[in-house]
């Protein structure tokens, strides 16, 4: 953010506890269901899980959570690709860079 200090930024610091929290209900996706349940988010979505909602879409999965982050995940895709958007608006992106070594043939 243009004018914005050092200590600022650290202050505005997404916690790491809240990146795992919305990894963490994408890798699970609790109690994961076909239908909307009392209390799940109302909306156009795949399936619900506990704590949020995805919608397929060509190429990722939308997921919204209760507390209205926001997750996109590539899909099929052939490497991990998250971009996270908090409700405050900082963004967050987990990106797979590299396959490790490749395998002797």
């Amino acid at each position: 953010m243009r004018g914005m200090d050092l200590r600022e930024r650290f202050e505005r610091r997404v916690p790491e506890l809240m990146v795992a929290h919305v990894l963490e209900s994408i890798a699970e996706e609790p109690h994961r269901r076909s239908a909307a349940g009392a209390g799940d988010l109302p909306g156009q979505f795949d399936y619900w899980f506990d704590g949020g909602a995805a919608k397929i879409e060509t190429g990722y999965v939308e997921y919204r959570f209760v507390d209205g982050t926001k997750a996109i995940v590539g899909n099929p895709i052939p490497a991990l690709s998250i971009s996270i958007e908090f409700p405050n608006g900082c963004r967050v992106r987990v990106q797979q860079e590299t396959w490790g070594p490749e395998a002797a043939g």
